[in-house]
């Protein structure tokens, strides 16, 4: 029995030691600062739907190990559920970029005469060379026109996507490349529509 304490003593230690290790961390996408007040009224744009893969709707982290083989991280993920914490973010980002306008958040009372669709078909830490491990994040946004709240001609139709290499092989080194790409596409997606729009004059 005496044998038996230090050894209880031990496993308690180590378990204290590693107990921080094990913590679930949560992420968030970022925030760019809100642009100056529009008094856009022709062009008033909402985000009706972020949609997400079935394979990367989990709060947790996904990771690609294999050709056709995916790995979840239980100790890392997202604070909210993805298609929400993108979805805040797009818009903002949207907001940001000054092309869509007045861009309205859910249930506002004023009528979009634009409305966009987001879809995200790749969103995984991409580990199948462990010694180069990358960020994927593919987007699909489609644009179009609402009249009397009908959806009328597609005036934007676009896929984004890119691979960011990681810092380090961490999951806060992957969010840290998922927020790059979001912003770099979203960069993209505003300078695109809004030549687009301009275009189409």
């Amino acid at each position: 029995m005496k044998g038996l304490v230090p050894i209880l003593m031990m496993a308690a230690l180590c378990g204290c030691a590693s107990g921080p290790r094990w913590k679930r961390h949560a992420f968030a996408f970022s925030l760019p600062a809100d642009p100056a007040a529009t008094n856009a009224t022709e062009k008033i744009t909402g985000l009706s739907r972020v949609s997400i893969s079935p394979t990367f709707q989990s709060r947790s982290f996904t990771y690609r190990t294999g050709e056709n083989s995916y790995e979840q991280d239980p100790y890392a993920g997202f604070l909210i559920a993805p298609e929400r914490a993108l979805a805040e973010s797009i818009r903002a980002w949207m907001r940001a970029g000054g092309a869509f306008g007045r861009v309205v958040e859910p249930g506002s009372g004023m009528t979009p005469t634009f409305m966009v669709e987001v879809s995200i078909n790749e969103l995984y830490g991409d580990f199948r060379n462990p010694s180069q491990p990358v960020a994927t994040m593919g987007l699909h946004v489609m644009c179009y026109e609402m009249q009397d709240s009908v959806p009328r001609r597609v005036v934007f139709d676009k896929l984004c996507s890119r691979e960011t290499p990681l810092a380090r092989k961490t999951p806060g080194a992957l969010m840290a490349a998922w927020d790059t790409d979001l912003r770099e596409i979203m960069k993209e997606i505003n300078s695109e529509y809004a030549k687009a729009l301009s275009n189409d004059r």
